[in-house]
């Protein structure tokens, strides 16, 4: 498998934005320079593990929600999950999950996520 640091960078710079940081910022709370950072997030070079973790931190997510394209089991093992908790449910509480589940979609489409 072959990792698009350019996705990754995109993904790095959505999350950056929507806390509210520059890139100069998000580069001294990680530790590197801003024109080590810039790199990263144009997906210009290949990054650590240490500076995922960092960044992820940083932004306050998983760092799955950088990898979210190369992690194969995430997809299945999210699936099951919410499977579980279905399957746990009543009749009634299945029916005001589903229609919430569909309002949720609806505001992450229109949210553009």
């Amino acid at each position: 498998m072959e990792i698009n640091y350019y996705t990754i960078g995109e993904r790095i710079r959505h999350y950056r934005e929507e806390n509210g940081l520059s890139q100069e910022e998000l580069a001294d709370i990680i530790g590197v320079s801003w024109r080590h950072f810039n790199y990263l997030e144009h997906g210009e070079r290949k990054t650590s593990v240490d500076n995922l973790v960092a960044i992820a931190n940083a932004l306050k997510i998983s760092s799955n929600e950088l990898l979210v394209d190369y992690l194969e089991t995430l997809p299945q093992k999210l699936e099951s999950e919410v499977i579980d908790l279905i399957n746990e449910c009543t009749l009634n509480e299945k029916t005001i999950l589903v229609d919430m589940l569909k309002h949720l979609k609806q505001l992450l489409s229109e949210y553009g996520i």
